[in-house]
């Protein structure tokens, strides 16, 4: 007897609608599955879903980026570059690194994770109830892209961290290659490694890239893909291939930088900066980003994370643009972030400034200048924001470029232990956590544990 609660989930939640109205999709609660996975419409309504998971609280629509906000924070003193205050459990754990396997939080961005993996997974099993030969190329394409940003943030998050040059044989996270439409059989399976976690990522943007469409409304296009790769590869330290894919972005993809610093946050359609968004209204989601960053009046909880003089004193220029772009909750005198003050706007995912970013960091360590010079790229994106141009740079003015652009947009966590860096308790450098610590990873969520009798835990979590 086949278990098709998650099928029946996805159709109740496929209505991810734009102001557009683009979708018109009208789940049906109480559809017979079998006649579903028959059709072109359940087929579709599947894949729609799986564009809901990703909106939903829990991941994209918000949680995530929090979540690799705080895990590079500490709050035993003020040395790192935000605050956590609010009453969070789940996001103190994060916060004061002692997470424990009943996070919800956690537990929830593994479990929606694989959710959007298999609802991928289904569509591209069942895809020969599409009719039109393109639109089945595109749709595959479509959940390939789903499915690979999922597995990167779960490796990124419950693995330890990939390091160029070696083998990378440590535990990721469980590859689930298909469909599965029965729960009530044994699933239990062992992580595959980084590596492989990896391979299959890069592999399935690959093939988006080259069966997804160079437009394609506000869903993921061929750039989106080739962002995403830009950002995998980066992740690896594989500049050359970081590089050149962030290259191909810059210059083939339509987008452009928006005119002004704030002009790429808080709005309700995508703008020329974007390059993959997820699309938050009152019917389809919860932006949990401005949750946890805004005032009360602008749709958050007051300010559950409020930004340091850490942060602020990292700017040179006091012209500069985003180190004013943030404002005092006069309810509590928290300082808090501008990026994220509408309540049901889109959460940026890739925006082109990352872009510039990593053609210029990986330029710049690989002694070359393909599409621009380190310095150009990153005076055009520092005179966006009214910065004062350099003269010479290096390799530490790239990476603090990065750090004072993408300031509390998930990046923190990843940067650290892509760059090997620690977070410094103390200030003072007698207590450190480094970028490989098992404080830093996410436990197997004891759910998983407890159900899946292949599965290893990480290290530091029990058996």
């Amino acid at each position: 007897m086949k278990s098709y609660k998650y099928i029946l989930f996805f159709l109740f939640t496929a209505l991810l609608t734009s102001c557009e109205n683009e979708l018109e999709i009208d789940p049906q609660q109480s559809q017979d599955s079998d006649i579903t996975l028959s059709t072109e419409g359940g087929i579709t309504n599947i894949l729609n879903g799986a564009y809901a998971l990703v909106a939903d609280a829990d991941v994209y629509g918000g949680r995530m980026l929090v979540s690799g906000d705080l895990m590079a924070q500490t709050g035993v003193t003020a040395t790192t570059d935000l605050r956590w205050r609010g009453t969070y459990v789940e996001f103190r754990q994060m916060y004061t690194k002692t997470i424990l396997t009943d996070n919800a939080f956690v537990r929830q961005i593994y479990t929606r994770c694989y959710d959007i993996i298999n609802a991928a997974n289904i569509v591209i099993e069942n895809i020969d109830k599409v009719k039109d030969p393109d639109k089945q190329t595109r749709m595959i394409a479509e959940a390939k892209f789903l499915k690979s940003l999922a597995y990167f943030d779960l490796v990124r998050f419950f693995a330890l961290p990939y390091e160029a040059g070696k083998q990378n044989t440590q535990l990721g996270v469980i590859i689930r290659p298909n469909a599965i439409y029965d729960y009530d059989t044994d699933l239990s399976k062992e992580r595959s490694t980084v590596e492989e976690v990896y391979a299959l990522v890069i592999s399935g943007l690959n093939d988006a890239y080259a069966n997804l469409p160079e437009e394609n409304s506000f869903y993921p296009d061929k750039y989106a893909a080739k962002a995403l790769l830009a950002r995998v590869y980066l992740q690896q330290q594989n500049y050359e291939a970081a590089r050149d894919a962030a290259d191909e972005v810059i210059s083939d993809s339509g987008r452009a930088l928006s005119p002004t610093y704030a002009g790429a946050f808080n709005h309700d359609v995508n703008q020329i900066e974007d390059i993959f968004a997820v699309q938050i209204t009152k019917q389809t989601g919860e932006n949990e980003i401005v949750v946890m960053y805004a005032s009360e009046g602008n749709g958050g909880r007051g300010g559950d994370i409020e930004i340091r003089n850490t942060y602020l004193n990292k700017f040179t220029d006091p012209n500069d643009a985003r180190a004013n772009f943030n404002y005092v909750n006069d309810d509590n005198g928290r300082l808090l972030t501008s990026k994220f003050t509408n309540q049901f706007g889109d959460v940026g995912i890739i925006r082109l400034a990352e872009m510039y970013l990593i053609r210029a960091e990986s330029n710049f360590r690989l002694g070359t200048a393909v599409g621009d010079t380190p310095l150009n790229d990153i005076n055009l994106v520092r005179s966006r924001a009214n910065a004062a141009n350099f003269a010479i740079i290096t390799l530490d003015d790239i990476l603090a470029e990065r750090e004072l652009e993408l300031a509390m947009e998930g990046f923190a966590i990843h940067d650290l232990k892509r760059t090997k860096g620690s977070i410094d308790v103390n200030g003072d450098g007698s207590l450190l956590i480094p970028y490989n610590d098992n404080t830093l990873v996410f436990p197997i969520p004891l759910r998983e544990m407890d159900t899946n009798g292949k599965i290893t835990q990480n290290p530091g979590y029990g058996s």
